[in-house]
């Protein structure tokens, strides 16, 4: 699933990321998305979920998701990806028709197409690059 991922390193201090992430959390939720933040002490990994734009599938729910983290040299790892959330359960064999390669490709045109991983990215970027001006 490696084509279906967006990667930048953000050159802004780990420690913001929280910070970064409820920025990104407000500006979603204004334009009406549902979004779930896991681990909000480290802003680790970011759902996005938008009723008209990724519809459930069987019991499942597609999610924009983002992961940020300190890539090792003191900056940003920046995770952009499809995510399948399961809600209910499933049947083994609808399971694994549903998160086939062409499932999980269309998800990711969505995706891509809405440019939902660029503006997320740029939330972050402005978030950090504001702020190392301010500081």
């Amino acid at each position: 699933m490696g084509a279906f991922k967006s990667n930048k390193i953000i050159y802004g201090n780990p420690s913001k990321i929280p910070y970064i992430a409820e920025e990104i959390r407000k500006v979603f939720v204004a334009d009406g998305f549902e979004v779930r933040i896991v681990e909000p002490a480290k802003g680790n990994e970011i759902y996005l979920t938008k009723g008209g734009l990724f519809k459930a599938i069987i019991g499942l729910r597609s999610a924009l998701k983002i992961t940020m983290q300190p890539d090792g040299r003191g900056y940003i790892d920046f995770e952009a990806g499809v995510s399948i959330v399961k809600q209910q359960f499933i049947p083994t064999i609808l399971t694994v028709c549903v998160f086939s390669p062409l499932v999980i490709a269309q998800i990711w045109g969505m995706i891509r197409q809405s440019k939902l991983d660029e503006k997320a990215l740029g939330i972050a970027e402005n978030y950090v690059y504001r702020k190392t001006e301010i500081d």
